[in-house]
């Protein structure tokens, strides 16, 4: 029923007409709908983001959760939404330039180094970072920055502090 009365085609003028003419006057004078794409899609977008779905929160979780120095740690990513573009991980909570540590481009595989880059980091393709001979440096709080397709923001962060023994 629906598609009937958005699709402008299969309502004419002559079928309004005979309508109104088989319920009798009109106090009103007849409208005819005119819906266009443009209207359609943004009442579908409309109603996509009053209805958006709850969806898990990203986190980051430490494989071991206490490590000691000159040990290694591997930070996985649960919870990754759809639509990837690639991600950044980053030292501590600010997300700049001098604190950006590697990104993964998904598409391209490729990653991408940046100054707080030591040289013991390994980003993979599932978002984990993997961080080799531990040092007291490297305690602290890790940010990634998930990037989706689409979208505008600067994605989604998660953070996780790793202690050293």
């Amino acid at each position: 029923m629906l598609g009937k009365i958005l699709d402008p085609r299969l309502i004419s003028t002559e079928e309004n007409m005979k309508a109104g003419q088989a319920m009798g006057s009109l106090s009103a004078p007849p409208c005819t709908l005119h819906i266009t794409w443009k209207d359609l899609l943004l009442t579908a977008s409309l109603l996509i983001f009053w209805n958006t779905p709850t969806t898990a929160q990203v986190t980051i979780e430490a494989q071991p959760t206490k490590i000691s120095e000159g040990k290694d740690v591997l930070l996985l990513v649960h919870n990754l939404p759809q639509n990837l573009i690639g991600y950044i991980w980053y030292k501590g909570q600010v997300m700049d330039f001098h604190h950006y540590i590697t990104s993964y481009v998904i598409d391209a595989e490729t990653i991408i180094i940046g100054p707080a880059y030591s040289g013991r980091e390994t980003v993979y393709s599932n978002a984990s970072l993997l961080i080799q001979n531990v040092t007291r440096k490297d305690t602290g709080s890790y940010t990634i920055q998930i990037i989706k397709l689409g979208d505008r923001t600067k994605g989604v962060t998660g953070h996780f502090t790793l202690y050293c023994e």
